[in-house]
């Protein structure tokens, strides 16, 4: 003969061995208070990733760009080429050698040079599109200097500094 047990009863054991399994659980979750990193533990540059770039035109820059999009930055660069006195190109500064950065929209109080070093401060844009640039900037941007530039990811400057004494 098959002895049932009334339904109450089992469902409340089932009851108490889930409570009992959760509780466990919740109290060793609740133990390990030295697992993950304090903001102390954690680079200076990881914290900073998420924020605007601030620092030297550089290869590790270059290679993220794409993070930076439509986000204000501040470069320090040396002038490439000077294209025209509200468009010129960047490449790093010192020994450091990186692909030439396109900027439209500079306003400077000094003349540009080749080989000098500026500060720029701009909004990375991708997808340099000569039509939409002229559009956006009211400018007529003519020459085969930015044809090479066309897809490519770019500057619009807000303050262009030539900088005096810097490496």
């Amino acid at each position: 003969m098959r002895t049932t047990r009334p339904l109450r009863t089992t469902t409340s054991r089932t009851a108490a061995a889930v409570f009992a399994v959760a509780t466990a659980l919740g109290v060793a979750a609740c133990g390990n208070t030295d697992s993950g990193a304090d903001i102390e533990d954690v680079p200076e540059d990881e914290v900073l990733a998420d924020g605007p770039y601030e620092g030297r035109y550089e290869v590790d820059f270059f290679e993220s760009i794409d993070d930076y999009a439509d986000q204000e930055v501040t470069l320090t660069a040396a002038v490439d080429e000077v294209v025209r006195p509200d468009a010129f190109t960047i490449g790093g500064t010192g020994d450091v050698s990186v692909e030439a950065l396109l900027v439209v929209g500079a306003e400077q109080d000094q003349e540009l040079t080749p080989g000098a070093t500026v500060e720029v401060t701009g909004t990375v844009k991708d997808g340099f599109v000569i039509t939409d640039v002229e559009e956006e900037l009211g400018v007529d941007l003519d020459g085969p200097v930015f044809e090479e530039f066309e897809d490519e990811p770019y500057i619009v400057a807000e303050d262009v500094e030539v900088l005096e004494n810097a490496d």
